[in-house]
């Protein structure tokens, strides 16, 4: 059985998304995206996870091929450290860009596809780096008793602008997908 606040909360939810139908593609992509985060990360702001540095620059012109509109368009750079907690989940995403990570504390397993209904995992530990290519669709956990701290650079469209999950977690680039039902 729902609680109230359960029950409120997709009431507000089905309300916000009647609106979002009337609002351009950008705007609904953007207004979907905070509405699942914030089911995702309510209630949860002391174990959310949480920006240590979050830096970002301009480039004028960058191609990003599929994932972008067929040529060249202006690029924001995102360098960002942040924190993930014992237990916490990043869901399913992938990066119009390609994405640097290095692992500088603690332990993740990081989930991601690699064919129909299938998906390989890979348990990384401090001092771990890996690149991620664009579109791989992916997930990170903290599966550790420890708080996990990350370092993340990736380039997107700057039209897609920054996002903010949570009042201690902001970014660009993280574009979610529906959790693909693997076979592992």
């Amino acid at each position: 059985m729902k609680s109230l606040e359960e029950a409120s909360n997709m009431k507000a939810a089905r309300l916000i998304l009647q609106k979002v139908r009337h609002m351009s593609r950008k705007g609904q992509i953007a207004a979907r995206t905070a509405i699942l985060l914030t089911g995702i990360l309510a209630g949860t702001a002391a174990a959310a996870p949480a920006n240590i540095s979050f830096q970002t620059g301009t480039v004028a012109s960058y191609d990003f091929g599929g994932f972008g509109p067929g040529y060249p368009v202006p690029g924001t750079i995102q360098i960002h450290g942040f924190t993930v907690q014992p237990g916490d989940t990043i869901p399913w995403h992938y990066h119009k860009g390609v994405s640097y990570v290095i692992l500088k504390r603690g332990t993740l397993t990081e989930k991601h596809l690699v064919g129909p209904h299938r998906c390989a995992k890979e348990e990384l530990t401090a001092g771990s780096a890996f690149i991620e290519s664009p579109g791989e669709v992916h997930t990170i956990t903290n599966n550790s008793a420890d708080v996990a701290v990350i370092w993340w650079s990736t380039i997107f469209p700057k039209s897609d602008g920054i996002v903010e999950f949570s009042p201690e977690f902001k970014a660009g680039g993280i574009y979610f997908v529906t959790a693909p039902n693997c076979e592992d």
